[in-house]
């Protein structure tokens, strides 16, 4: 797919004038559009726009390629000062920090956020800046770093251009700042419009990134980590403990845990039930572990946990309170209470095993049981 990113007179500027044939139809002249010409300045920024498409690397993350996007907007002009952008939601603070900022005129602040009111606005808007102006005035939205030390401010002008997202809560802006308070007015929006575009498009798709990275990594129905990714954790956890000194090495262990006869409340209540009882499950399971600690759903009713940092009096510890927790606490879903049967094994690297699977192995052949029967009440 093609993206159309620039201003319909920056296209007839960057394609060849046609021929007109003459009125004997035996010879040509050139005959030129009529249409507005380019000065430098636009000519310049429709320049950063061509070169932009075509080397911004794609393998950058988000933050980066925007970041990289504002680094490539200041050269075409020496009255752009500083290029700002920041994302938000509804439930986002007061003030914005912003994802990216680059520019000459980084050094007269120290405090770079800008107003979420600022966000509200569906189309561009600028600003000059009236240091005169009261404090209400809305002139102090996107002037608010040099609010503290106006004498620093070497900006007069600033536009801002919102960013859409599909997403109704998410909010974006692109802020440009020129040493001219007519800068904007003569520039035209134009190609600023496009370098949101752009921005834009970079935003989607990291988002979208993130969301696919998120759908690979987390099982869809327990909010746990899939196999593969519990499997990558372990292994970069055994990396850990390799590279440091024997002597400083931390322990490593795991923990296994199933559920016992769990398609019995599968075959009573049905699958919706059966699959709200295990997203419980894994919502009460991640409630005790630290932060440090990692749950992955490694079958259905099975479950593996990767603790570092952890020897085999802490694992065993924590096993003991997972049968005590779900041996004393039902799983509350809808009008039901239903108490789990579990078992629980505990494998430590080095002492039990090395490789994953023996160390699972290992701790299968050592479960321990809560000793409850399933059961349930109204």
């Amino acid at each position: 797919m093609k993206l159309n990113l620039f201003p319909s007179w920056a296209q007839r500027a960057a394609d060849p004038e046609p021929l007109v044939e003459g009125t004997t139809g035996k010879s040509a002249t050139t005959m030129p559009l009529a249409g507005p010409s380019l000065n430098d300045e636009q000519l310049a920024l429709v320049g950063v726009l061509h070169q932009l498409l075509q080397t911004l690397p794609q393998a950058y993350s988000g933050r980066e390629s925007v970041k990289r996007l504002c680094q490539m907007i200041l050269p075409a002009s020496p009255h752009i000062r500083l290029v700002w952008v920041g994302f938000c939601q509804d439930d986002s603070d007061a003030t914005i920090r912003p994802a990216a900022i680059v520019g000459k005129a980084l050094g007269e602040s120290d405090q770079w956020q800008l107003s979420k009111d600022c966000f509200d606005y569906a189309a561009p808007f600028t600003q000059v800046a009236d240091w005169d102006a009261g404090h209400d005035s809305d002139f102090h939205a996107l002037f608010a770093p040099w609010q503290s030390h106006p004498e620093r401010c070497s900006v007069k002008a600033a536009l801002a251009i919102p960013l859409r997202s599909e997403k109704a809560r998410m909010h974006g802006m692109m802020v440009f700042y020129a040493d001219s308070q007519d800068y904007f007015s003569e520039t035209g929006f134009a190609s600023f419009q496009a370098f949101g575009h752009v921005c834009e498009v970079i935003w989607k798709q990291s988002n979208l990134s993130h969301l696919l990275t998120r759908q690979a990594q987390l099982d869809s129905l327990t909010g746990l980590l899939t196999r593969r990714r519990i499997v990558h954790v372990y292994e970069e956890a055994v990396a850990a403990t390799a590279t440091t000194a024997a002597e400083e090495a931390s322990p490593l262990s795991i923990l296994y845990c199933q559920l016992d006869d769990f398609h019995k409340i599968n075959d009573l209540y049905g699958w919706a039930v059966a699959d709200n009882i295990l997203a419980a499950f894994a919502k009460d399971t991640g409630a005790q572990l630290r932060k440090t600690d990692s749950g992955g759903r490694w079958n259905a009713t099975e479950f593996l946990y990767v603790l570092p940092a952890t020897d085999t009096v802490d694992a065993d510890n924590l096993a003991e309170t997972f049968l005590a927790h779900f041996k004393n606490h039902p799983v509350n879903i809808e009008n039901w209470s239903i108490r789990l049967a579990l078992s629980i094994g505990v494998a430590t690297y080095g002492a039990d095993g090395r490789g994953l699977d023996e160390l699972i192995h290992y701790a299968i052949q050592h479960l321990r049981s809560s000793n409850t029967l399933s059961e349930d009440e109204l």
